[in-house]
């Protein structure tokens, strides 16, 4: 459950609030009264080092096109970071602050005090939300953790347009679409599954109206099973729980669907049809509890950059039809006695190989 930064400074109980309980700042309220938008003003390259020692800086990631963007509060290996260190939004666009839980307690505080989080506060799931309702073209607003500035925990906002590198969090097209990847053409997933242990490229469904995902899959119930799929416009994907793991849930990173709160129960099963998404769309989602371990996940449409596996067959089919089936297989080597019972193994593994490198 989400508490208030402030309210749990103070020990007020929020106990009503649901995780994603924001803080509201609301408006930048703190514009000057020339009418300049509360920034650091006019963009400049590389924000006059302001991101100089932050180690997971490696330009600016372009979410124009977005009506909200989530930042992570305690992103890295020792949870000392903002992830992305640098975001380009629209002017209006509602900037979320959520916590990992990862290297204690954290705010987040503007340079020019636009917008301040109040006390630092640990827990996972606590969220900070700010609209850059009166920005303009070219914006900046520096920002920091107050205890852990020193040690480089520091990120930047700008709008509408910056002097600076640009990243497409969807490793192409760059302009996002509400939950989806973007503009035309087959998209990646950038580094989306780097600590997935189970990804071994894209598990291609298509040609079936309702596919499934195993929710903790995996030897500690800490996996979605497969974790990236392509699949039709329209295809209902049924996420079902093993049971393994813990509580999980099943969350869009640009809110294009939400299971809600983490459960933990057998059989338990959430939905969702792609309807409105377009040729090349990528939807990349994650268990809220076990992201930062890797339990991660994604759903293509139509198309994607990535290595298939399977083939698009019917329903519920992994080839063409034009391939050996393993039984095909196993029953040629069986004709040939015991040895070839013992190859058995080695001819479907090749076979296998061959289909995807088709």
């Amino acid at each position: 459950m989400t508490r208030n930064a402030d309210a749990a400074a103070e020990g007020d109980d929020a106990g009503s609030m649901s995780r994603r309980g924001f803080f509201r700042a609301g408006a930048a309220g703190a514009a000057v009264a020339a009418g300049v938008a509360a920034g650091s003003g006019t963009a400049a390259a590389q924000y006059d080092g302001w991101l100089e020692g932050v180690s997971n800086y490696d330009g600016t990631h372009d979410y124009r096109g977005q009506g909200e963007v989530t930042v992570e509060v305690g992103a890295g290996e020792n949870g000392l970071l903002f992830g992305p260190a640098a975001i380009l939004v629209d002017q209006g666009t509602t900037v979320v602050w959520e916590w990992t839980g990862q290297g204690g307690g954290h705010n987040v505080v503007a340079d020019d005090g636009t917008f301040d989080s109040g006390s630092a506060v640990g827990e996972e799931g606590t969220t900070f939300e700010h609209t850059f309702e009166d920005a303009s073209d070219g914006d900046t607003f520096n920002y920091y953790c107050g205890p852990h500035q020193s040690v480089g925990m520091k990120g930047v906002v700008a709008v509408g347009s910056v002097d600076d590198d640009l990243v497409d969090p969807q490793a192409e097209g760059g302009d996002g679409g509400d939950g989806g990847s973007g503009g035309g053409g087959a998209s990646g997933y950038g580094d989306w599954f780097e600590d997935v242990g189970n990804y071994e490229g894209t598990q291609d469904l298509r040609g079936q109206d309702e596919v499934s995902v195993s929710v903790g899959a995996g030897e500690n119930g800490l996996l979605f099973d497969p974790p990236a799929i392509l699949v039709d416009q329209g295809t209902t994907v049924v996420w079902e729980w093993t049971g393994q793991g813990g509580g999980h849930n099943v969350v869009e990173e640009n809110d294009a669907f939400s299971s809600g709160e983490p459960v933990a129960e057998e059989g338990e099963t959430f939905e969702y049809t792609f309807e409105d998404a377009s040729e090349g769309d990528v939807f990349r989602y994650a268990c809220a509890p076990h992201q930062g371990v890797g339990m991660k996940g994604a759903v293509a449409v139509g198309a994607v950059d990535d290595e298939l596996l399977g083939g698009e067959g019917g329903e519920g089919g992994s080839g063409s039809g034009s391939g050996l089936s393993a039984s095909d297989i196993g029953t040629l080597a069986l004709g040939f006695g015991f040895a070839g019972a013992l190859l058995v193994p080695l001819f479907y593994a090749a076979h296998q190989k061959a289909e995807r490198n088709a």
